[in-house]
């Protein structure tokens, strides 16, 4: 686990600040400690020099930014090029002080992302009671700006805009406050592979310690929050978490978190990643965007042989659900499908197995026997539908065989519903979407449904 947003060089932590980094040694992966001004962040690099798992950030908080212009430019550069300075900031706009003047705010943190750029390295933004404000700079001046909103708090059009451009989104411990109940609601909406959390520490200790002085291994306290929302179990949101740190601050990855993952858990079910082929380019989907989700690499460069999912299951009857779901459509993979399927089933029969499917397999396979030859290997389908109607569909899920898609999967779902498979098909709450409409769609069908909150990558508009 990586607490992404400490201060331990901090005066709070002068009297056992070497206690409190030998426990971060033992407990976590790394801490990044956050430079707040110039000498500030000599600090903070001093204490990164003293281990091996802590790092450090320079920059210039909006508090400070009275003290600081565009002359400053080359001192921040020389603080920067640091080899335990891993991004820049604490940096952006802080409106509920005002203990800057506003023009300087803005000069100071236009300067520090235009270093950022000119370094490649990535920046953390602080904000408040500036939301869209800092939505409206983030539109102007983030094109290739890669960072993390730090501490966010909730507010929806900051996170939309944070989202389209490529930005993580870090919680801290003010998700763990009893009524912070709709900030915890945003989790939702975080694609997995842009979450971080922090401590923010020596500040903002989260629920369980609270009125303590703060300190970077609790950011446990925030994960089990999040797990807890997100239905996610704990050793989950530490593998998540850790990989996008990781990522974004460009912290050595372990070998197991580059692997392209042929299988994978999650929670207690274990998926099954066949290909990276689809036959849909779905406008909300990753594909392109992303490689990692929930913390493991999806993307196959090749299509492994039935047998090295065989090896890598081992023992299926551990788990409570496998499920045919990775970056691409199972189908793609159809013969491979079938022969792990019966592989699983020969060794635990009483093991469930979904597919989750863009529910145009007749049409992939060109074969209208699939299911009747899938009956006793699968146990339910789980249809990415997206639409409630041929028109919508062609428009969102952009499948690669036109117009016959529509036709295509409504006879799929229909299909396995009367040969006795269980099916639900799902749809996500993409702008526009009529939900309305999709439930009366399902209904009608007979079938069960879900939708799934939609999760940005990119401007919804591209």
């Amino acid at each position: 686990m990586i607490d992404t947003h400490a201060h331990i060089h901090f005066p709070q932590f002068d009297e056992d600040r070497e206690e409190v980094i030998k426990e971060c040694e033992e407990k976590l992966d790394a801490v990044i400690t956050v430079g707040c001004d110039l000498e500030d962040s000599k600090r903070a690099i001093e204490v990164a020099n003293s281990s091996k798992k802590v790092y450090a950030s320079v920059g210039i908080h909006p508090h400070e930014a009275r003290n600081y212009s565009e002359r400053d430019y080359e001192r921040i550069v020389e603080l920067a090029q640091s080899p335990k300075v891993v991004a820049l900031g604490e940096m952006g706009l802080d409106f509920y002080r005002n203990l800057s003047p506003k023009e300087r705010q803005y000069e100071v943190f236009h300067m520090q992302v235009e270093i950022a750029k000119e370094l490649d390295l990535p920046v953390i933004i602080h904000t408040r009671n500036a939301a869209k404000e800092m939505a409206d700079f983030i539109k102007k001046h983030f094109d290739g700006v890669r960072g993390v909103i730090h501490c966010f708090s909730g507010e929806r059009e900051l996170l939309e805009s944070a989202l389209d451009a490529g930005l993580f989104i870090s919680y801290a411990g003010i998700v763990t406050y009893p009524k912070n109940r709709e900030l915890r609601e945003t989790l939702k909406y975080v694609p997995s592979s842009r979450l971080l959390i922090e401590t923010d520490s020596p500040y903002l200790a989260p629920q369980p310690v609270r009125g303590r002085r703060n300190k970077p291994t609790y950011v446990a306290y925030t994960a089990m929050t999040v797990a807890r929302e997100l239905g996610l179990s704990f050793k989950d949101v530490d593998r998540i978490t850790t990989v996008n740190a990781k990522r974004l601050f460009n912290l050595p990855l372990t070998g197991e978190e580059e692997k392209k993952r042929l299988v994978y858990q999650v929670g207690d079910k274990l998926y099954i990643n066949l290909t990276s082929k689809c036959p849909c380019s779905c406008k909300f989907c990753f594909r392109g965007t992303e490689d990692y989700v929930l913390g493991y690499n999806l993307h196959l460069k090749r299509e492994p042989i039935p047998e090295e999912y065989m090896y890598r299951i081992k023992n299926p009857g551990v788990y409570s659900e496998i499920v045919f779901c990775g970056y691409g459509e199972a189908f793609e993979r159809y013969e491979a499908l079938k022969k792990v399927a019966e592989w699983v089933k020969k060794f635990s029969k009483d093991t469930p197995i979904r597919v989750d499917t863009c529910g145009l397999g007749y049409l992939i396979t060109e074969n209208e026997k699939i299911l009747e030859e899938l009956k006793g290997l699968i146990d339910s389908f789980s249809i990415s539908v997206n639409a409630s109607n041929k028109e919508e569909y062609l428009r969102v899920v952009r499948p690669k065989f036109g117009e016959r898609s529509w036709d295509s999967l409504v006879k799929f779902i229909k299909d396995a519903k009367e040969l006795g498979f269980n099916v639900r098909v799902t749809a996500v709450d993409y702008p526009g979407f009529n939900r309305n409409e999709f439930e009366k769609f399902a209904r009608e069908l007979g079938v069960e449904y879900r939708i799934r909150p939609f999760k940005r990558f990119k401007k919804w508009e591209e």
